[in-house]
């Protein structure tokens, strides 16, 4: 799980030794190309008052993450309302994946629709964390998202922040392949492992809709490229 509605507190927990640290990388891989109808940016705070824009966003993060989540969670369980998506937006700590069908943004009026997103917030003065990361089904592969996660860490660099972190929620009982899939994707991107939560601790209110025991994890990567 990612910010976990609106919780603006990074999570207390045991500090990983660092011997258990995945290296990081001097150097980031060549970056992926977006698609010539793709663009990611920062919504405006006044996207909040789009009200086509916050459904669609609403839809979109609550599908994706009852697709990743859904067996962690009771059934009827969302990862954010109409409401919470309006206070995310009107801080102006979302970036927004639009797309538009080709030739389609030279139609006067036209407008380009959302297709994925990531949260991105600072939580101390060098240490900027994202989450709440949704993309289409149709448009995963090919490495956008990576392109979002590299736009989250270049925002964070150009406020002057030195390190990202994220959280990674885990189901204790059983081994949950998308999440492993996701731990290893992390750490190939050089995200290491930083503490170690626990869900009925930080976040009571939610841990009733847990089907049971998980944990969640906080890694962090430093934006300091060494040379």
């Amino acid at each position: 799980m990612a910010d976990g509605h609106l919780v603006t507190q990074v999570i207390s927990g045991t500090t990983v030794p660092a011997s258990t640290a995945t290296p990081i990388p001097s150097a980031r891989p060549p970056k992926p190309e977006l698609p010539a109808n793709v663009e990611i940016r920062m919504a405006p705070p006044s996207a909040a008052q789009d009200e086509a824009l916050v459904v669609a966003l609403q839809h979109l993060v609550n599908l994706v993450y009852s697709e990743t989540e859904g067996d962690i969670f009771f059934d009827g369980y969302q990862r954010i309302n109409a409401a919470e998506m309006r206070q995310i937006l009107e801080a102006g700590e979302l970036a927004v994946v639009y797309s538009s069908s080709q030739g389609a943004e030279q139609t006067p009026g036209f407008q380009s629709r959302p297709v994925g997103c990531i949260r991105i917030q600072r939580r101390s003065d060098t240490t900027g964390e994202f989450g709440m990361f949704a993309i289409e089904p149709t448009y995963r592969g090919g490495g956008m998202g990576r392109k979002m996660v590299e736009f989250a860490e270049d925002h964070c660099q150009s406020q002057g922040l030195t390190a990202m972190q994220l959280e990674l929620l885990v189901p204790v009982g059983f081994k949950h392949g998308f999440k492993t899939r996701l731990l290893e994707w992390y750490t190939r991107m050089g995200y290491r492992l930083i503490k170690l939560g626990d869900f009925q601790d930080d976040y009571p209110q939610l841990a009733p809709l847990l089907r049971g025991p998980t944990e969640y994890r906080v890694f962090e990567k430093s934006l300091v490229v060494s040379g």
